[in-house]
């Protein structure tokens, strides 16, 4: 059967990965990870067909004319809240124009009532709950008593796969059809090459972070040779960079520290950069990292003060942070911290500290985010109890360029030129932009800040708290 994996047309900056969508902040792109493993699944007994409208740059109208020309059996779309209003119009245009077409959707809008939801949405057939399994290809071979963890029609009524609560453990995937992904409009400003690809290593989130999506999908992870297997085919395609885009590397431990054996053992010369936590990647398992063509690891810091951090059930401290950062430094491995700016609690004190933790750990790269509400997380739950928030409401933006969401103190204005003005300090400092010049570790790198350099001066320049906030 021929089968499209569709990313649809919208807004250019939109991203929906992962179960999660945003607004890039600056010019960055990635493959969407979702649709990539899902080609490796599918690709076993089907045709498939990639459309990425956001990396094409495709209008909605002429997206419309190639999926009808391409006329599949099957599509698999990304949906995304950034996106939920246009995603919506669009996808029942395509069914539409090719009325026998079962459209199953993947993404976030669908994890706080998902029933309900598809109940009033009677153009999609079928909504993924996991992308790293084979629930796609049972549902195409009316394989339904094998499904998973979807949730679909079948005679009139809305089935959930025997598995609603994830699997965990080890799971093996087909190697994705990486050649498939390779525009030279996917970017990412952490890498040092290109191409680049995508690479899980394992699926979903054990921890218990109340503002993340991530720990509704359940934990699961690669054995080290299904993993080289999809390595090894990348490096056939003359791929020498990698994002290991798992939610957190390093799980299980003894897991990843074979991983980067193997790799060095095999000699692949990769260099990569990965998403951790500061109580995972230790000094030991970063050195390894290390040795194994680890360049930049991204860890989630979310906030200066140690309240916000218990009240939300990171599970790390101030310290733990620190030492994590310092151990990169010795080690020569570039770090990136992310910060959610806006969670109920934040007040003007705790953004103060915020902005004083980031620049004194000493961190390459910061990026700021704003609080969003994901559907099913237990924030969501708290900001519909506490009035913050129009139960809904969907179309939430961690960039903030579209809306913010109030903390119990703060308007989403407020938050939002905090936001600003805090990415103003620290990226235009002079012994920061000094040092900037001297970690750049290739051509593709340079050209990659100075775009979104350029893009961040912009989102300072151009804010107007009318245009944002007007709805």
């Amino acid at each position: 059967m021929k089968i499209l994996l569709l990313n649809p047309s919208g807004n250019k900056s939109c991203i929906r990965n992962y179960y999660c969508g945003s607004s890039a902040k600056s010019g960055y792109l990635f493959q969407p990870l979702d649709l990539l493993v899902l080609s490796g699944f599918l690709s076993v007994q089907h045709e498939v067909v990639v459309l990425d409208c956001i990396a094409e740059r495709i209008e909605s109208d002429t997206a419309l004319y190639r999926i009808k020309e391409i006329n599949p059996v099957l599509i698999v779309t990304l949906v995304s809240i950034v996106s939920w209003k246009q995603d919506e119009v669009f996808l029942a245009k395509i069914k539409n124009i090719l009325p026998l077409v079962k459209l199953i959707a993947n993404g976030d809008v669908f994890f706080s009532d998902a029933e309900n939801l598809m109940q009033s949405l009677k153009f999609i057939d079928g909504v993924m709950f996991d992308f790293a399994n084979f629930d796609i290809n049972h549902f195409l071979a009316a394989e339904f008593d094998k499904i998973e963890n979807m949730l679909y029609r079948k005679d009139g009524r809305l089935v959930w796969g025997k598995n609603s609560a994830n699997g965990e453990g080890i799971f093996n995937m087909p190697v994705p059809r990486h050649e498939l992904f390779l525009s030279r409009r996917y970017r990412f400003p952490f890498v040092l090459r290109y191409p680049f690809t995508a690479v899980i290593t394992s699926f979903g989130c054990p921890f218990r972070c109340s503002f993340c999506i991530a720990n509704k999908l359940g934990f699961k992870y690669r054995p080290v040779d299904n993993v080289m297997e999809e390595l090894e085919y990348i490096t056939k395609l003359k791929i020498r960079e990698i994002f290991f885009e798992d939610m957190t590397f390093g799980l299980p431990r003894a897991n990843a520290e074979k991983l980067c054996n193997e790799i060095k053992r095999r000699n692949l010369k990769l260099s990569w950069t990965c998403f951790s936590r500061v109580d995972i990647a230790d000094y030991g398992l970063l050195s390894l990292m290390k040795e194994a063509g680890c360049h930049t690891v991204i860890f989630g810091v979310e906030s200066g003060n140690d309240m916000i951090l218990e009240k939300y059930n990171k599970d790390i401290d101030k310290n733990k942070i620190i030492d994590a950062f310092k151990n990169c430094r010795k080690l020569g491995i570039k770090t990136v911290a992310t910060f959610i700016l806006g969670l109920p609690e934040e007040t003007r004190e705790t953004l103060r500290d915020t902005a004083g933790f980031a620049k004194m750990l000493e961190c390459d790269y910061a990026s700021f985010n704003m609080a969003v509400p994901r559907p099913g997380t237990q924030l969501q739950h708290s900001a519909i109890t506490e009035g913050l928030i129009d139960p809904e409401r969907l179309d939430w933006d961690h960039s903030g360029q579209k809306m913010a969401m109030p903390s119990k103190y703060l308007s989403g204005e407020e938050l939002y030129l905090f936001k600003i003005r805090l990415e103003r300090d620290f990226y235009f400092r002079l012994p920061y932009l000094v040092n900037c010049i001297f970690r750049i570790g290739s051509l593709a790198q340079l050209m990659e800040h100075l775009r979104e350099g350029w893009q961040l001066f912009l989102n300072n320049l151009n804010f107007k708290n009318k245009e944002n906030y007007g709805d």
